[in-house]
């Protein structure tokens, strides 16, 4: 485990996986500017006044580093908007230090219709984040936005790293704080290998992250969702009709998300071409009694902005179309999505449950950890050498992730029908 003198000194260094400010394409950016970030806000999303005791969607959007567009921001905009849709009376809060390219944070949330009902005139970190957190006392989800070291999450500026164990005494409070069937989604790059299932272990609920490169998605005209490596602008819609309840203008913020890339990691911290997973993977790190795994995973696709809109009373078909849409991925060709959709449905129907959806050996993964560990080569402090990290991790001949995965989704969704009903 690293230790947060550890973390932060990574996150110093303030060479990170950052996006194009014009394309949803990743790069690497190395820089020692300290971006003066000096405040962090709280928003409300379609509503005006704030209650500590209704029950909140926590949406956590990390810095763009100056350097990013607002995609981030837009990203956690699609998934608000899904949970207003779905639950009218719940309250939606944002908790941002945006740090967009060329924009103030206060035209950041007026151009997506959030109403700042706080702000704070201090640089946003793990602590101030959880504090802002614990204020609400029946939190159904936590979702968060940005970027990501394989240890820590990037909240803010260069020195605000989120990492699950340094923060263990407020997460406990946290936890106290958590609905039945609550969740969490970690949408950054590799948060899947030590961030999601320690969050997991620590706060009892599923928690999904990725084991790879997490990239900019938008809606195009046939209704899928494709990266910038594999859209076509001439598809590009002004108008989002497929993944709400009504149709929505993209300029309000909701045609962009995030999904992992299909392709092993290989940027600033290393190649990890031992392997990878194309999907966001769930992690229950508890005793999982009453399948409450399975009902808070099904329950986070519900405000999953996907290629239709569901709740708890559609059909077994229509949310396993979003189920594939969380564990496919698009390509440029357009068949690759649906030979996944049909691998997995193959392996399930063999009930040997193999299917490789990864390109390249696909990670050992079951619902505590993946298998797989992160070895760099330190420096005479122990802190890892940027570049010099690779994997440690099994070669998998057989692997089962996804149709697992799928299946737990289903019983989730089920076993959610039924609670429903009694």
């Amino acid at each position: 485990m690293k230790t947060y003198r550890q973390i932060t000194h990574l996150l110093l260094l303030n060479v990170i996986l950052i996006f194009s400010t014009t394309q949803a394409k990743v790069r690497d950016v190395t820089s020692t500017q300290d971006f003066p970030s000096t405040e962090y806000r709280i928003g409300l999303y379609q509503d005006l006044v704030v209650d500590i005791d209704k029950i909140t969607h926590l949406i956590v959007v990390g810095s763009a580093v100056k350097e990013d567009s607002d995609q981030f921001f837009q990203s956690g905009i699609s998934r608000a908007y899904r949970y207003k849709e779905l639950y009218p009376n719940h309250q939606v809060v944002i908790i941002s230090s945006p740090d967009v390219l060329n924009t103030p944070d206060d035209q950041v949330f007026e151009k997506f219709n959030v109403v700042v009902i706080k702000k704070v005139l201090e640089k946003i970190r793990a602590k101030n984040m959880l504090n802002e957190m614990n204020q609400f006392n029946q939190i159904a989800s936590f979702d968060f936005f940005g970027h990501s070291s394989p240890w820590a999450m990037k909240i803010g500026d260069t020195t605000a790293a989120f990492s699950p164990y340094d923060n263990l005494a407020a997460l406990k409070i946290l936890r106290t704080k958590l609905l039945p069937n609550a969740y969490v989604t970690l949408n950054a790059c590799n948060t899947g290998f030590t961030i999601a299932p320690d969050l997991s272990e620590i706060l009892g609920i599923p928690v999904s992250g990725a084991l790879t490169s997490s990239m900019f998605e938008r809606i195009e005209a046939d209704g899928f969702w494709y990266k910038e490596e594999d859209s076509s602008r001439s598809n590009y819609v002004t108008k989002n009709k497929f993944s709400y309840t009504q149709t929505i203008l993209c300029e309000l913020g909701v045609c962009n998300r995030m999904k992992p890339s299909r392709f092993n990691y290989s940027s600033v911290w290393g190649e990890f071409k031992e392997g990878g997973l194309s999907f966001n993977k769930f992690f229950c790190k508890f005793k999982n009694t009453e399948g409450q795994c399975q009902k808070g995973m099904a329950n986070s696709l519900l405000a999953f902005p996907s290629v239709n809109p569901i709740n708890i009373n559609s059909s077994t078909d229509e949310f396993s179309s979003v189920a594939f849409d969380w564990l496919c991925s698009t390509s440029l060709d357009k068949s690759y999505y649906s030979n996944c959709i049909n691998g997995v449905q193959d392996a399930i129907a063999r009930y040997d449950l193999v299917f490789q959806s990864h390109p390249t050996n696909e990670l050992m993964c079951d619902f505590k950890s993946c298998n797989a560990k992160v070895i760099c080569i330190t420096d005479s402090n122990k802190d890892p050498t940027l570049g010099t990290c690779h994997l440690k991790t099994p070669i998998n001949p057989e692997p089962t992730n996804i149709a697992r995965e799928y299946l737990a989704f289903l019983k989730g969704f089920n076993d959610l029908k039924s609670d429903s009903f009694n």
